[in-house]
């Protein structure tokens, strides 16, 4: 997946305008006549990142696939073993106790 800021050569914290612009300098650059390729690719980008809401959802949910790696990475301290705290030995207790 490319990104779509770097196609349109803005930076992630573009305002609307500054997004608009970049697209209609590429637009003016590479009509569709000229590459109809590029201009597909320049237009996904604008589609992609052209309003603040579009942004945060590409930003949000339009990433890499992770890989099984970063996936353990990300598990692992969750599967660690670590000492209980005292509120859930309490909480065993009081049910092992029958209270």
């Amino acid at each position: 997946m490319s990104d779509p800021y770097q196609i349109l050569g803005v930076t992630r914290d573009a305002s609307d305008a500054e997004v608009r612009a970049a697209y209609l300098a590429a637009v003016h650059l590479c009509p569709p006549e000229r590459d109809a390729q590029r201009f597909s690719s320049v237009r996904w980008a604008f589609d992609a990142i052209a309003t603040h809401p579009s942004r945060l959802v590409f930003d949000l949910f339009n990433r890499e696939p992770p890989t099984p790696d970063s996936v353990l990475g990300l598990l692992t301290p969750l599967l660690s073993p670590r000492r209980p705290d005292v509120t859930s030995m309490l909480n065993v207790l009081r049910v092992a106790d029958g209270r």
